[in-house]
């Protein structure tokens, strides 16, 4: 499989720690100022920690919207992969931000590019894109799809989680609210095609622990077994308990990783999913890969989701970190939990 072309989008309105904290005050007025301004400055020494600068979300007053950039993104990967619309054959719409449960989101996109092929989605948390590469690279090798778009809309901000997620929250709850402060919003398109060098995917899941990190919607406690820590903020609130998140991604990927790669040196560059600056550099450190581990997402842009590799390949492109013909290892943590490991040449 070839990857030939990655857009990625991001709306306009940059929102800064310092907007967030100036948010937090504003949601609270009515709260002890002394209370409020302590909490405030647990909230910045927790971006400090984490490595979190800036995101990026929509500009609603602006009219901006999700489909718009979606779409953008979409037209740039096809033009830049040297084909127009109708050259693609199918899309796959991945990730957590979407506007609908039925039909496939997929369709609406293929229907807004004016052309007909097989569409349909993929929901996987933060692994949503790498699993589409997967799926992908299945259908390239039995030639059952000869050019593959594939995308995501990583929206929710408004969706899950602005204004509440302002909301003054005890010790207790933020150590499971703190996460959905570092959310951006961004849009990525993908084209991959059939090449001679096969990927190679290798995935590990943790099921016991789902309930780190979850995102429920209306009625989710007929779907699970009862867990005091789903949904503890909330239909449509992220809930991400971060210290053991981060704890149990750093413990199990670096166990794949040196069981996958007991030499890491014949790979060019690594591409984590990112949700801590920090975290991703003390993993770099005990992998032994230094700065050939690409962390430099977080910081900008905040945590993308299912948007933060491609986000990332795209960034290093431009500036020069990744080249064409680089052995390359994706190497997201996703809640459920999964981890994957995903080989190639780019």
């Amino acid at each position: 499989m070839r990857i030939d072309s990655i857009a990625f989008r991001t709306p306009s309105r940059m929102i800064s720690n310092e907007d967030i904290l100036r948010y937090i005050r504003d949601y609270n007025q009515s709260q002890n100022r002394e209370e409020l301004e302590s909490y405030c400055r647990k909230i910045e020494r927790l971006f400090r920690r984490a490595g979190a600068q800036s995101r990026y979300v929509r500009d609603m007053g602006a009219g901006e919207r999700a489909f718009d950039l979606l779409r953008d993104a979409a037209r740039s990967a096809i033009a830049d992969a040297g084909l127009v619309p109708r050259d693609i054959d199918l899309v796959i719409y991945c990730g957590i931000g979407r506007g609908f449960l039925e039909p496939a989101n997929a369709t609406f996109l293929v229907s807004a590019l004016g052309i007909e092929c097989d569409a349909f989605d993929i929901t996987e948390a933060c692994m949503s894109w790498a699993r589409a590469l997967q799926v992908a690279q299945g259908f390239l090798l039995t030639r059952s799809y000869a050019r593959i778009l594939i995308v995501n809309a990583e929206f929710s901000v408004y969706e899950n989680g602005y204004p509440e997620i302002f909301k003054m929250r005890t010790d207790a709850e933020i150590a499971y609210t703190f996460p959905a402060l570092t959310i951006g919003e961004a849009a990525t398109a993908t084209v991959v095609t059939l090449s001679p060098d096969a990927w190679k995917f290798r995935f590990r899941t943790r099921p016991q622990f789902a309930s780190l990190c979850n995102l429920p919607l209306p009625g989710f406690r007929d779907f699970c077994l009862p867990d005091t820590k789903v949904g503890a903020n909330g239909v449509h609130q992220l809930v991400a308990y971060s210290s053991e998140l981060t704890q149990t991604a750093s413990r199990e990927m670096t166990s794949f990783v040196k069981a996958a790669y007991p030499d890491v040196s014949g790979i060019d560059i690594w591409f984590p999913h990112s949700s801590s600056e920090s975290a991703l550099k003390i993993m770099a450190t005990r992998l032994g890969v230094g700065d050939r581990l690409y962390d430099k997402v977080f910081r900008k842009f905040g945590n993308l989701a299912s948007a933060s590799i491609p986000a990332a390949m795209c960034e290093a492109t431009k500036e020069g970190s990744l080249e064409r013909g680089m052995r390359v290892v994706l190497c997201p943590a996703s809640a459920g939990m999964v981890f994957g490991l995903m080989e190639g040449i780019y």
